[in-house]
């Protein structure tokens, strides 16, 4: 079984059930006990947190995301990096990656494509201004939700701009598909990398298939660096050209002549969907749907099979996971028919004409007001920013000048100490220049020093302790030549390290010194004091009891468990002591009576020929069996119940048996037959007895029935006990 799964990490996050796995991590559906949500938690794995490269990278990917508030980019809720695990916890989202719905919808059409694009686009200009390139953009790190939401995922190799240099490594490197030049060459890579990536994807979208294709992955690269992609009218007809010329200027070989940004993308897609051949819009009261070619509605989701919305999402080795349903539009989608009403050139000459005067009047009017309103930051108006998730002192030297940042609260959270986490002024409000916004900030996780328990606390007290401390804990028991037995040896994390609440502690118990195996030596037949020496010499603990024993007195007898047997040091063995006097014991035999048993009957008992006692006045009116208790000692003694008949004297053997009264208590029928002893005796009813007497005896004794020489274990009995009275049935007469 997992080891992970039913643990909890830091006490909050309760693993349930492994639902991804890839070469460098695993992703486990986990419930967050904080506030009863289901969340999805990235685990390294085991051999992967010695590895240099792998940590950089997992790291990465939390800051990286942590850093970035989008609705279109997952978002993180807490990290841990300790010594024995780092992981990631994000929110648990229910999609299929892009990859899949490619694979369902095959060439999607330019309306669904533009859609989607556009989003991809919002989330890389986002990470861009914030000075992150992703560097490994392709359809299985893009999720679909069934609201046509999308995510982009896995920021595992992305790196800080500002921070680092981006030469890429061959192991850190996008998928070869979809990487860009330079990233092929191992040259520097900004964000005009990430637009070639996002262009090779909308490429794919529209047409079904990948502009460079290989199954050699050099030969791949060698395309991306060398050859032109076929243009994707070449492939389907119906592209519109105004979206096969962004596609191809997304995807130039020379990043100068790319897109300078996902916003000048964004803003080509936008005037193109303006354009009058090609009507692109969103209809207020039909949510949620995505339009087929055929303008028949229908559900992201109407082609695939549970299991596979359910699962797809975790499909993908070293994703990120998150459920970001912040609106990246408040509307879904619905498609349009294309407009293909064709016009005459009259009416577009005349509309320039027109846009020419009302541009020319603009900038009259504006000269004009700003002569009269005085400076253009006096009138100019702000559009303002999502700035949740951005560091405070970059969002206040970067907007500066147009808002005035203030802070109105400051809190514990697990993002980043100085993290933006809220804003007085909604996203996309103008304001004018100067305008106050108040924000709160996050002052970090909460951080509290573990307290000295190893100076004489018992388990329950560090226990109380801690959990006073809003920190969980788990305790493990270890030998210890210092500590006495039951007490607190020492913590992880060691005392006074700082750490986040809710953190688990681990709490390291005494179990006194440390004991080693030895097996337990053979002493039966010793006397006493050598039997203690060897016991003693060996590190065991000796306990004497007497017991009944024919063996010699002071002789050991038995030990309380199996001679060889492997225990610690320090363990307690009892041994047993014979006293001389043969131990006594009772044994029972069971008489069953025959139905037609009729008569009131004695039963003589005999032990190696010696009467030991006779049951007088067992009537078979009132019982249909009759149970003997024989007491003695030894072994191998022979018994022998003859039955009596009462009315008439008459006498004959029920049965012979083979009885030990010593530890053993074996038991053994030599010969036994009930039937013939009530018959032979007349003490059977008349009708039976007639017909006992037509049926010939059988002139052998039966066979012995084997009995188990092991009887089950009688309790001991004290040597000063008295021994039960016979059974009340009768009573015993000793006859010499």
């Amino acid at each position: 079984m997992d080891k992970y799964i039913g643990k909890r990490l830091d006490g909050r996050f309760e693993i349930q059930k492994l639902i991804g796995t890839g070469g460098m991590a695993d992703v486990y559906r986990a419930r967050d006990l904080k506030d009863k949500s289901i969340v999805a938690v990235k685990i390294l794995k085991k051999e992967n947190s010695e590895n240099e490269e792998f940590l950089r990278r997992f790291r990465n990917e939390s800051l990286a995301i942590a850093y970035l508030s989008n609705q279109n980019i997952v978002k993180i809720i807490d990290v841990g990096f300790s010594n024995k695990v780092q992981y990631i916890v994000m929110e648990y989202i229910e999609g299929i990656t892009l990859k899949k719905y490619m694979e369902l919808q095959d060439a999607m059409d330019w309306q669904t494509s533009v859609y989607f694009m556009l989003q991809i686009l919002s989330a890389l200009g986002h990470a861009h201004r914030r000075g992150i390139v992703h560097r490994d953009i392709k359809p299985q790190n893009i999720m679909v939700l069934e609201s046509g939401l999308i995510k982009v995922m896995d920021f595992g190799i992305a790196k800080f701009a500002r921070e680092e240099g981006l030469t890429t490594t061959a192991q850190a490197i996008g998928s070869v598909h979809y990487i860009s030049p330079e990233q092929a060459r191992s040259d520097v890579t900004d964000e005009k990398s990430d637009i070639y990536s996002a262009g090779i994807v909308f490429y794919e979208m529209l047409t079904g298939v990948k502009p460079f294709d290989n199954e050699n992955p050099i030969s791949v690269a060698l395309m991306h660096m060398q050859q032109k992609a076929k243009r994707p009218t070449d492939i389907r007809h119906d592209i519109p050209q105004e979206l096969e010329r962004i596609i191809m200027k997304a995807i130039e070989k020379n990043p100068e002549d790319r897109y300078a940004d996902a916003q000048q993308m964004i803003n080509d897609i936008e005037n193109f969907k303006k354009q009058p051949d090609g009507k692109f819009g969103h209809d207020e009261e039909e949510k949620v749907y995505v339009m087929e070619r055929d303008n028949k509605p229908k559900r992201i989701y109407d082609s695939v099979d549970d299991d596979s919305l359910l699962n797809s999402s975790y499909d993908d080795a070293d994703t990120s996971y998150d459920s970001d349903y912040d609106s990246y539009q408040d509307e879904e989608p619905v498609i349009e028919e294309e407009y293909v009403e064709k016009r005459s050139m009259f009416i577009p000459m005349l509309s320039g004409v027109v846009i020419v005067v009302i541009i020319i009047a603009t900038i009259f009017l504006s000269g004009l007001m700003l002569n009269y309103f005085g400076n253009e930051s006096d009138y100019r108006e702000f559009h303002v920013l999502d700035f949740k998730g951005q560091e405070f002192d970059n969002a206040k030297k970067l907007y500066g000048q147009y808002l005035s940042f203030e802070v109105k609260d400051t809190v514990y959270s697990p993002m980043p100490a100085n993290t933006i986490l809220d804003q007085d002024l909604a996203v996309d409000e103008v304001v004018k220049p100067g305008h106050k916004i108040y924000v709160v900030l996050s002052k970090g996780p909460r951080m509290i020093e573990i307290p000295s328990l190893d100076n004489g606390f018992t388990e329950a007290q560090a226990k109380s302790i801690l959990e006073e401390k809003k920190f969980t804990t788990q305790t493990k028991l270890v030998y210890s030549d210092t500590v006495q037995e039951n007490y607190v040896v020492k913590t992880e994390p060691e005392a006074n390290t700082p750490c986040k609440e809710g953190t688990t502690v681990l709490i390291y118990i005494s179990r006194g010194k440390m004991t080693q195996k030895v097996k337990i030596p053979d002493v039966t037949g010793k006397k006493e004091a050598d039997a203690r020496k060897i016991l003693e010499e060996t590190g065991l603990e000796v306990v004497s009891q007497q017991r009944n024993s024919a063996m010699a007195e002071g002789t050991v007898v038995a030990i309380d468990r199996s001679a060889n047997t492997v225990v610690e040091t320090g363990t307690p063995i009892t041994i047993f002591i014979s006293t001389g006097q043969p131990a006594v014991s009772t044994q029972e035999i069971l008489i069953n009576f025959p139905k037609e048993a009729n008569g009131v009957f004695t039963f003589k008992v005999y032990v190696d020929g010696t009467l030991n006692g006779e049951h007088k006045d067992v009537d078979a009116k009132f019982t249909s069996s009759k149970n003997i208790a024989i007491q003695g000692s030894g072994t191998k003694k022979e018994i022998r119940i003859m039955l009596v008949n009462q009315a008439n004297g008459k006498e004959h053997e029920l049965g012979r048996y083979m009885y030990s009264f010593d530890e053993t208590m074996t038991k053994q029928v030599i010969s036994e037959d009930i039937n013939a002893a009530f018959k032979e005796v007349g003490g059977l009813k008349a009708g039976a007895q007639a017909a006992a007497s037509a049926t010939p005896v059988p002139t052998a004794t039966p066979a012995p029935t084997p009995v188990p020489t092991q009887a089950p274990e009688e309790p001991e009995t004290d040597e000063n006990e008295t021994p039960e009275e016979p059974d009340s049935d009768g009573q015993d007469e000793n006859q010499d």
